[in-house]
């Protein structure tokens, strides 16, 4: 079999556990089946899209990179859109990141920085570790002399069960380099991203 007929395989296989927990529930008799015939499959292509990340080496996109040219000024990208899983609820969170480096060497294309947090996102898993992971990365393959991430998101497992505490924002903050070193470029940065 090859890889597309095991992939099918496997989603059709996802797809009748999801049917099967539709029809339990009679979710489809409430709604129509005409709304619901697609679902399992519309459901499976889904959380494919959002985990598309898993098995991705993050590291790559970075690999494009350019002499800094004397520019030794901070770099910030703001407001870069993300969505991504909770690992215990496999629930969306979705919020916007906030990036700031200041180069070394190096620089790289400003859509890097966004395709790094894509690939990270669209993985099950926690915002702090998220956070963390993006300037881990993003500072061993780069180098600059400091790398920081704000990440601020709503939790849908926070928001839509459990506690239900809508318009709840999670903020993360993760600094390495001269942003973890220097309270001046730290408090630099927070005032940019304000």
């Amino acid at each position: 079999m090859n890889p597309r007929e095991t992939l099918e395989r496997s989603d059709a296989l996802i797809a009748e556990g999801v049917r099967l927990f539709l029809q339990e529930h009679d979710i489809a008799l409430s709604i129509g089946r005409e709304h619901t015939e697609h679902t399992p499959l519309r459901y499976v292509r889904a959380l494919r899209e959002l985990t598309s990340g898993a098995g991705v080496d993050a590291r790559s996109v970075l690999r494009t990179e350019f002499e800094e040219d004397g520019y030794d000024q901070m770099i910030v990208v703001k407001d870069i859109a993300f969505t991504s899983l909770c690992a215990h609820h496999l629930l969306p969170f979705i919020g916007a990141a906030h990036f700031a480096y200041l180069p070394d060497k190096r620089i790289v294309g400003l859509s890097k920085i966004a395709r790094l947090i894509d690939v990270l996102s669209r993985r099950p898993q926690v915002q702090e570790r998220l956070t963390q992971e993006v300037v881990n990365i993003f500072y061993s393959v780069v180098q600059p002399k400091g790398c920081a991430l704000v990440m601020e998101a709503n939790h849908l497992c926070m928001s839509i069960r459990g506690v239900r505490k809508t318009g709840a924002l999670t903020k993360t903050i993760a600094l390495m380099g001269i942003y973890r070193d220097d309270p001046s470029a730290k408090a630099e940065f927070l005032e940019v991203i304000k």
